[in-house]
C-alpha cells in the first residue's frame, strides 16, 4: 500500500461522531431508529428527521476504490445524509473547518454498507462517494438551493482512498 493512502474502514458511530451521526436502520440496536414488523416485512425510520430542515432527495452515481482524492466540497448551511442503493460506498471526509480547503492529512475514509445512512455536520469536507468494490449508486439528502458549494482542491495534494491493504488497482 502506497504511504500515501488512507483504507476506509467500516463506518460506525464512535468512528464517524466527529463528522457526523450514524444511523444502522438494517439492525436491530439503534436506539435512534424505530422499529416495527408486519407480515413478511421489517421496518425501520429515524426517529428524528434526518437532516436540519427540508432536505431534497438526489442520487449520485459514482465509480470504485481505490480513487485519488483531489478535490472536496462542504456546506455551510446545510447538513447532508448519504445512504447507498444496493452496494456499499464509500465517503472520504476531512474535518470542519473555516479554512480554505481541506487538507491532505487530515482526510479520512469510511464504507457505508446498505441500512447504514450517514449525516454530516455543516463544513464537514468531503468528495463524492465511490463503491466499495466496484461503480455504485448511492442516494443524498440536502437542502439546494442554498448558493454555490465549490469543489475545493486538497492542500497538500491528492489522497489515495483504498478499502484494503492490499495492492492498488
Amino acid at each position: 500500500m502506497s504511504a500515501d493512502a488512507i483504507v476506509a474502514r467500516p463506518v460506525a458511530a464512535g468512528n464517524f461522531a466527529r463528522y457526523g451521526k450514524v444511523y444502522d436502520l438494517a439492525g436491530d440496536t439503534d436506539r435512534d431508529v424505530i422499529r416495527t414488523n408486519g407480515d413478511g416485512w421489517q421496518d425501520g425510520f429515524t426517529r428524528t428527521p434526518l437532516i436540519d430542515g427540508s432536505g431534497h432527495l438526489g442520487m449520485t452515481r459514482g465509480g470504485s476504490a481505490p480513487w485519488s482524492c483531489t478535490a472536496m466540497e462542504r456546506h455551510p448551511q446545510t447538513e447532508e445524509a448519504i445512504f447507498c442503493a444496493a452496494e456499499p460506498v464509500v465517503l472520504a471526509v476531512a474535518p470542519a473547518s473555516t479554512a480554505d480547503a481541506p487538507h491532505r492529512d487530515e482526510i479520512e475514509a469510511f464504507v457505508i454498507a446498505p441500512g447504514q445512512a450517514v449525516v454530516m455536520h455543516r463544513n464537514v469536507w468531503h468528495d463524492a462517494c465511490r463503491g466499495a468494490t466496484r461503480p455504485a449508486a448511492y442516494y443524498w439528502m440536502a437542502i439546494c438551493g442554498l448558493g454555490e458549494s465549490p469543489w475545493i482542491p486538497v492542500a497538500g495534494g491528492p489522497r489515495q482512498v483504498r478499502t484494503t491493504d492490499g495492492p492498488s488497482a
